[in-house]
């Protein structure tokens, strides 16, 4: 379905239907994209938003609330919903948890963040495209780099 024939939703998101939590504005392309081919002919003509809640399986609603893709129905894992490796961090680039645990773990540190900024630069990224929030993953990755430091000062890591 084209952009043309997306109605436009006036108004606040609407709230996860399984936990009302708000969700954000999440670009068509991301949607398509990324579910299944078979889900696609079920997708309504109505924006989509993500849920972010990681123990929530739904991560798209449509602006009505009516349409709920959950976690299943999408081709990639969402990173935000997973609690078991591989946890995706940057889509584009296919970095993931383990490669920025296994840097801190066994070098103290990692150049992750550093390449993933090089090449979103050099206009390499397609975030809208491959990362089911439809934004960046420079913060995730910033975050999972802080968690790892923390786990390995810990002596955990």
């Amino acid at each position: 379905m084209s952009s043309c024939c997306v109605i436009p939703h006036e108004g606040d998101p609407p709230g996860c239907p399984m936990n009302d939590q708000v969700t954000k504005p999440v670009g068509r392309t991301t949607v398509e994209r990324l579910i299944k081919p078979e889900v696609r002919a079920a997708l309504t003509s109505q924006p989509y938003y993500f849920c972010d809640a990681p123990d929530c399986d739904t991560v798209y609603v449509s602006a009505l609330g009516d349409h709920v893709i959950t976690k299943d129905l999408l081709a990639v894992r969402v990173g935000i919903k997973e609690t078991q490796d591989p946890i995706p961090l940057c889509y584009c680039f296919g970095y993931d948890r383990k490669a920025v645990w296994d840097d801190i773990r066994l070098k103290g540190e990692t150049d992750i963040k550093k390449v993933i900024t090089e090449r979103v630069r050099a206009g390499e990224c397609r975030c809208e495209e491959t990362n089911p929030s439809g934004g960046c993953c420079l913060g995730t990755v910033s975050r999972a780099i802080k968690q790892a430091r923390a786990i390995k000062e810990q002596g955990l890591l």
